[in-house]
């Protein structure tokens, strides 16, 4: 079997100049766009439309969807940072923080 150069180089190249603008243009769209790439592809691969391309362009685009999935799982909610980016944060802090109030700074446990 040979390497068809539109179809098996052409679709990951696709998916990675998608990826890369998105990440540069519209970073909120990166995901939505994963999303998109990979169920366009499957559902026309599944459809019979488009032929190779649009399927190959689902199957290199599922490792990044599944990735952005993981992350929506694992960590859930996100928060700006600077530039407008969103930023996963963890799930959960394990470690206590001792915080000062400052009415309760004279106050000694004995």
């Amino acid at each position: 079997m040979s390497i068809r150069m539109v179809e098996d180089l052409g679709a990951p190249i696709a998916v990675s100049a998608i990826n890369i603008l998105t990440k540069e243009v519209a970073p909120d769209w990166n995901e939505w766009a994963h999303y998109a790439m990979t169920g366009a592809g499957y559902l026309g691969g599944f459809m019979k439309f488009g032929g190779d391309f649009v399927k190959q362009i689902g199957v290199a685009s599922l490792s990044g969807t599944l990735d952005h999935v993981y992350n929506r799982v694992k960590g859930g909610a996100t928060r700006k940072v600077a530039g407008g980016r969103l930023a996963f944060r963890p799930a959960a802090y394990a470690g206590i923080r001792q915080t000062v109030v400052p009415e309760f700074e004279n106050v000694r446990v004995s």
